[in-house]
């Protein structure tokens, strides 16, 4: 055999196999280097993840596939699908050892115990990132490159912005989470949740959890990759941040149709992030809000099936997404499009029966614990009804207590528990009130695009969700930030920019909720004037911002590009 030619042959593969040794030496050093100044173990295990990645995003692009003189464009997307393509190839890896190990084949191999699979499971990883690397990375018509080009100026500048913004932040978040002993919901209950899954447990069955099937699944991605709490609080925050990239891009898209400056409404969604940014990434409540917006762009782009997909998607993953449903059906049914209709009830139908299946299989008695869960709890304190009770409280008015129960603090008494019981009816009455008023408005019409409407009247049925609920959590204000980003194009010059300050300010008063009723407070203890009324004005803020909702859908009309 001639040695000589076979490396010729093979230079490119031989190249790649030299500088992967490299790379894992790099890797080595780096974890060795932060231990030893100090830094914790799963925080050096992530740098030195990283720093290994651009070693050999480095070594590949300039030593093995020779793939110089890329503008900053292509440089972009090159780096971007590399760590996109070591990220998927490190779950694939984390998923196939465990399966190897099931199937039989995690026997010992020279005297270690499950090295045969974990040597199958490398091999499978290199031979991956080989060809991400070779045919999607570097190659002169980079997929995202070309996608990226294609996308209007303003839109690249916002991906760019919020990016570096949203990176910054979330440095200083979990800088400061990690520096001081506040309790992360991601590193806690999230953790717990992916860990017991990871161990072989059901959800609803094996333990307790109060998120539907979809969240479960978004829940366990993190913990596929790591076993520290911690560091699966860094890859929750990419997961966020990936969906709330497609939140922008569909945010811009929507923007782009009605209004000559679309990057000022996706400004404002990159700052209503970032001012909620606690809730976005210790929260999964991202995720059904991205959902959401992405089927009333595909609703609006008259791409119905991708539309009721997304949305059904949205809805197992957190419910609310479905008070969009009537309104894409009236919209539907009024123009006569039976077909796009009734193929959205299919669609929802089936996705919702294959979420839910496996855990009736697994226990036809608990399945549905995550609805039952919120059907026995009583006001939530910081629930509009509950604000007003909680102050009447407060001047011996009533008689009530205050409970922790259901993950919340929740207020208890003659009253409350009476008026607790009436909350679910009452909000049906508004929701179907809602909906006429839309069918009505939408029969009367003589024509013209029918989109803006569809918009507004879903967020209004988000706003009536959330209003007339006897629950009202904090991170529910990340479910408006881009349907308020586009009501200040679509309310007018004037009523637009009272629109904005309106979300902003209860934001500001939502955080300064959290500082004055839980920082210093324990669970079940009393509110206090101050905290009580600042819940009660945030929330008066909030019909507000609702009637402002109500005067731009009643005209539904298109801005003048005034944002």
């Amino acid at each position: 055999m001639d040695i000589r030619k076979l490396l010729e042959d093979h230079d490119e593969a031989v190249r790649y196999i030299i500088f992967g040794v490299l790379t894992l030496v790099v890797s080595w050093i780096t974890y060795a280097l932060f231990v030893f100044i100090g830094v914790d173990l799963a925080l050096s295990n992530i740098l030195s993840w990283i720093c290994a990645v651009l070693f050999a995003f480095v070594v590949n692009k300039i030593y093995v596939f020779r793939c110089t003189g890329s503008s900053t464009v292509n440089l972009g997307a090159e780096l971007i699908s590399f760590f996109g393509g070591r990220l998927f190839t490190g779950a694939v890896a984390a998923l196939l050892f465990p399966l190897l190990v099931a199937i039989g084949l995690g026997f010992t191999f020279l005297g270690v115990e499950g090295m045969f699979a974990r040597g199958i499971t490398s091999a499978v990883e290199i031979a991956l990132n080989y060809l991400i690397s070779k045919f999607i990375v570097f190659r002169s018509d980079n997929v995202i490159a070309d996608w990226y080009s294609g996308l209007p100026e303003g839109l690249r500048k916002g991906f760019v912005k919020f990016t570096i913004i949203f990176t910054v932040a979330a440095v200083i978040f979990y800088v400061a989470f990690y520096l001081s002993d506040i309790d992360s919901e991601v590193g806690t209950l999230y953790f717990d949740y992916a860990s017991e899954m990871l161990e072989g447990h059901m959800p609803y069955s094996d333990f307790k959890a109060e998120y539907p099937p979809m969240a479960m699944l978004l829940i366990l991605i993190p913990g596929l990759i790591t076993e520290s709490s911690f560091t699966y609080q860094i890859i929750f925050a990419i997961e966020v941040y990936t969906f709330l990239m497609f939140g922008l891009y569909w945010t811009y898209r929507i923007a782009e149709k009605y209004t000559d400056k679309p990057g000022r409404i996706s400004d404002l969604y990159i700052v209503f992030t970032i001012i909620l940014l606690d809730f976005v990434l210790d929260r999964y409540d991202i995720f059904p809000m991205v959902l959401l917006i992405g089927a009333v762009y595909f609703f609006t782009r008259e791409k119905y099936d991708l539309a009721w997909i997304i949305l059904a998607l949205g809805v197992v993953t957190k419910l609310y997404p479905a008070v969009a449903a009537p309104v894409f059906l009236i919209y539907l049914l009024v123009r006569k499009d039976y077909k796009s209709a009734g193929r959205g009830i299919l669609i929802c139908a089936i996705i919702g029966i294959l979420s839910i299946l496996p855990f009736l299989i697994a226990d036809p008695g608990t399945a549905f614990s995550f609805l039952t869960y919120h059907m026995d709890r009583g006001l939530q304190t910081e629930s509009p009804v509950a604000s007003v009770i909680m102050l009447l409280g407060h001047f011996d008015l009533v008689d009530i207590s205050y409970v922790f129960s259901y993950g919340s603090d929740n207020i208890a008494g003659d009253l409350p528990d009476a008026i607790a019981k009436l909350m679910v009816p009452i909000m049906i009455v508004c929701m179907l009130a809602l909906y006429v008023f839309y069918l009505m408005k939408t029969r009367r019409s003589t024509g013209g695009d029918g989109m803006p409407a569809v918009i507004l009247v879903s967020f209004l049925a988000v706003m009536i969700f959330m209003l007339a609920n006897k629950v009202l959590s904090s991170q529910y204000l990340v479910w408006m930030i881009p349907f308020s980003a586009l009501l200040v194009m679509f309310a007018g010059h004037c009523d637009g920019r009272i629109a904005m300050w309106l979300f902003a300010a209860c934001v500001v008063l939502t955080q300064l909720n959290l500082i004055v009723n839980y920082a210093f407070r324990d669970a079940g203890e009393e509110f206090g004037l101050p905290g009580i009324l600042i819940i009660l004005f945030r929330n008066v803020l909030l019909f507000v911002l609702t009637y402002y909702i109500v005067k731009a859908s009643s005209t539904h009309r298109s801005s003048d590009g005034e944002v």
